[in-house]
C-alpha cells in the first residue's frame, strides 16, 4: 500500500500533509472522523421521519452489505495503516496535538481498534482493516443514497463526508490506496446491492427497489 502510494504520488501523503498540520484543523478532523457511525443513523432517521421504509429498507441491506463486503476485504488485505509504518505511533499526539477533545476521541478510536492506551506493542496487536478504507466507503455509500432520496441531509454529509474522508489521510489512519479500495468497494457494494436486494423481493413476491426519480 505505501509502495501504491508512492507510484501514485511520488511521496507518502500522510508525511507530505503533516506540513499543514495544526491543532485548529486536527480537532475539525477528529471530531469528524469521530462522526463515522452516526451518518447511516442519522440519514436512517431521516427517512423514517418522512415514512419512507422502502428507502430506509434498502439503505438498511445496502449499508449491512457494505460493512460485510469492507471485512472480506479486511481477510483478503491484512493491513496497518501509516500511523505505525511511515510515523511513530506514540508521537501521535504530539505530533498531531488538537484542542479540547482530540486526545479524548482519538483514544476512544484506538480503544475500538483494540489498542487502548498503555497497551504494550500497539502495531503487533491493532486491528488490520486499513484495506479497504471502511470509512471512505460507507461515508461515500450514504453520501450518494442521501443525494439518490434526495434527502434534506445531503448537504450536511455532503460536507462532512468530505471532511471526513480527507481526515482519514490526515489522521494518518489510511493511505491514499485504501481510500482507492474503498471507492471500489462502494461501487461494488451498490452495483451488487440492488440485484441482491431485488432478487431477495422476487423470491418474497414483492415489488422491486427502483431509485426515486428527483
Amino acid at each position: 500500500l505505501i509502495k501504491v502510494d508512492r507510484f501514485i504520488f511520488g511521496f507518502d501523503p500522510t508525511v507530505a500533509l503533516y506540513k499543514i498540520a495544526n491543532p485548529f484543523l486536527t480537532e475539525l478532523l477528529q471530531i469528524v472522523y469521530g462522526t463515522f457511525f452516526f451518518l447511516p443513523i442519522i440519514l436512517g432517521i431521516d427517512l423514517i421521519i418522512k415514512n419512507r421504509d422502502r428507502e430506509f429498507c434498502f439503505m438498511t441491506f445496502i449499508i449491512v452489505l457494505g460493512f460485510f463486503l469492507s471485512y472480506i476485504g479486511y481477510i483478503l488485505v491484512p493491513a496497518i495503516g501509516p500511523r505505525f509504518t511511515l510515523h511513530d505511533f506514540d508521537l501521535t499526539n504530539t505530533e498531531l496535538p488538537g484542542l479540547f477533545l482530540t486526545n479524548y476521541l482519538r483514544e476512544i478510536v484506538n480503544a475500538g481498534e483494540s489498542i487502548p492506551a498503555g497497551t504494550p506493542n500497539p502495531a503487533l496487536v491493532v486491528q488490520r482493516d486499513a484495506f479497504p478504507s471502511g470509512h471512505t466507503q460507507m461515508t461515500l455509500l450514504v453520501m450518494y443514497l442521501s443525494v439518490k432520496f434526495n434527502s434534506k441531509t445531503k448537504y450536511f454529509f455532503l460536507i462532512n463526508g468530505s471532511l471526513l474522508i480527507f481526515a482519514t489521510v490526515y489522521l494518518r489512519y489510511h493511505y491514499v490506496a485504501d481510500l482507492i479500495g474503498g471507492i471500489i468497494f462502494m461501487i461494488f457494494t451498490l452495483w451488487s446491492g440492488l440485484r441482491l436486494y431485488n432478487y431477495i423481493m422476487k423470491l418474497q413476491g414483492k415489488q422491486k427497489f427502483v431509485y426515486p426519480k428527483n
